[in-house]
């Protein structure tokens, strides 16, 4: 019994010494968070067709913006919606225009085409569109 209490007591010593000694240390410098100058957007399904125009399948963009200006960032979080919007109307434009299910999708139109729609949406230069991924998925 005599054993316990010592040991409680060392214990409690300890841990009010310890509680004592950060009460009095300087608070902890809050390190800055690193912001991601990246801003995911949803991906993006459409409907691929074949040369008759009918439905062969599905075509999924993975899509991310890079904006450097933080302020500039706020903003296109505040417009996702309607950037997506924007997105999704593009991307159906092409895939029932101009691209077909039996070739290849040609990335560089599409990040053009994106790139179009990012400028008049954001009504900036200032934010670059970079394509993750495009996968089709034939029916």
């Amino acid at each position: 019994m005599a054993y316990i209490k010592i040991l409680f007591m060392v214990l409690t010593a300890f841990f009010l010494s310890s509680a004592a000694s950060l009460a009095n240390s300087e608070p902890a410098k809050e390190e800055a968070v690193e912001v991601s100058e990246f801003l995911p957007i949803p991906p993006i399904s459409v409907a691929m067709y074949n040369k008759r125009k009918r439905p062969a399948g599905t075509m999924t963009v993975v899509v991310q913006l890079k904006i450097e200006d933080d302020h500039e960032m706020t903003d296109a979080m505040k417009i996702m919606p309607r950037l997506k919007s924007a997105y999704m109307q593009e991307t159906m434009k092409l895939a029932l225009n101009f691209f077909d299910i039996s070739r290849p999708v040609n990335a560089n139109i599409l990040s053009r085409s994106l790139q179009n729609v990012t400028n008049q949406v954001l009504k900036h230069k200032n934010a670059l569109v970079l394509i993750g991924d495009i996968a089709i998925q034939k029916r």
